[in-house]
């Protein structure tokens, strides 16, 4: 086993265990709940 296919076999075993984790936490990093005012204050789209 190479060192490069050892590398990519651990990445690809990071993200693997990331996401199984987000999904058991039920945590996004695109969720509105901890997002900061940014330049709009906050607030979604004004439009309708």
């Amino acid at each position: 086993m190479s060192k490069r296919l050892f590398l990519f076999a651990a990445w690809c075993l990071i993200v693997f265990a990331g996401s199984v984790s987000a999904t058991y936490y039920a945590w996004s990093p695109f969720s509105d709940e901890d997002r900061g005012g940014g330049g709009f204050g906050g607030r979604g789209p004004s439009h309708k």
